[in-house]
């Protein structure tokens, strides 16, 4: 009797998984259809450009009228920061990611004022547990989308439409799991995939910086290991180091600008009480630099001596 009340609590138990996993999968198909083929397009696109901004046969191609022309800067638009050894493949590029954040670079040189603090909001895991026309963004706090948009999270908003998130449906057992799932797929295409859908689908420009390694290594002590606060992305070198930044043209993949500069800032004011917080304001200081020289090369002559 009980292997016979076993039996049937099984096939129940599979029969409603089956109902969840089947239910949720084609959920993602019409999902995939409807923003897939957009998605995926300017994905690979700006992946391409990203290896060529990193490549070895890099040439610079200096653009000292762009702001004249072509204005980006107020426009909205794509960023993704990653170190030279990092940008060779996608799935390194897509892993890089993952710690891409604003930072001095993008401040020094877009229009802060008119973004949001990203680290002002409340604390969140997920975009549902922000207020309406609010994200949970990169530093896992609620806000508006800051400009330009951080890469890293178009890539976690649409992680239901690739291969690996199909592999782990597939793989996941268990009812309470699946219902898990289903409740993260509700969240993500009620809040996620429509603000990544509508950012990305307005965006003008891609812009990436690539940054090489300090000439000789870091000095002791200043390595990127550890040398993160949380809000700043350690895998930036402290030392003063060579970085490549390039810029495309969405609508058509015309590459405005792609120049190499010195990334070195001069830390001023008071002493930092601990090592964390020096890296960190280097990094700043560098970045902040690197805008400057980006600002000089565009035809900014705000910038000028």
């Amino acid at each position: 009797m009980i292997a016979v009340v076993l039996l049937v609590w099984w096939r129940v138990d599979a029969a409603r998984q089956a109902e969840l996993r089947d239910g949720l999968l084609s959920r993602q198909r019409e999902v995939a259809q409807r923003l897939g083929p957009k998605w995926f397009k300017l994905r690979d696109q700006i992946e391409t450009w990203t290896t060529e901004c990193a490549a070895p046969a890099f040439v610079e191609a200096p653009n000292p009228g762009l702001v004249r022309t072509w204005d980006f800067r107020p426009m909205p638009g794509i960023y993704l920061r990653i170190a030279k050894k990092n940008a060779g493949s996608s799935e390194a590029i897509r892993s890089a990611a993952t710690v891409s954040l604003h930072d001095g670079f993008t401040s020094c040189l877009f229009n802060s004022a008119s973004n949001p603090n990203p680290v002002a909001g409340a604390r969140c895991e997920n975009t549902q547990d922000c207020a309406a026309g609010e994200h949970c963004n990169e530093y896992n706090q609620c806000g508006t989308p800051s400009q330009p948009y951080n890469l890293r999270l178009a890539y976690r908003a649409t992680h239901v439409l690739t291969e690996q998130w199909l592999t782990d449906i597939q793989a996941t057992r268990g009812e309470l799991a699946l219902r898990g799932a289903v409740s993260t797929f509700d969240a993500l295409e009620k809040y996620d995939l429509p603000i990544a859908t509508d950012l990305v689908s307005k965006a003008a420009f891609f812009m990436v910086v690539v940054d090489e390694p300090v000439e000789g290594g870091e000095a002791a002590g200043d390595s990127g290991a550890g040398g993160g606060t949380g809000s700043e992305n350690a895998a930036i070198p402290t030392g003063p180091h060579q970085a490549r930044v390039c810029l495309w043209r969405v609508e058509n993949g015309e590459k405005m600008l792609a120049i190499r500069r010195e990334a070195a800032g001069e830390l001023r004011g008071g002493k930092p009480q601990t090592d964390e917080v020096r890296l960190a304001r280097q990094r700043q200081a560098n970045s902040c630099a690197l805008a400057l020289e980006v600002r000089q090369a565009v035809g900014d002559m705000a910038t000028s001596p």
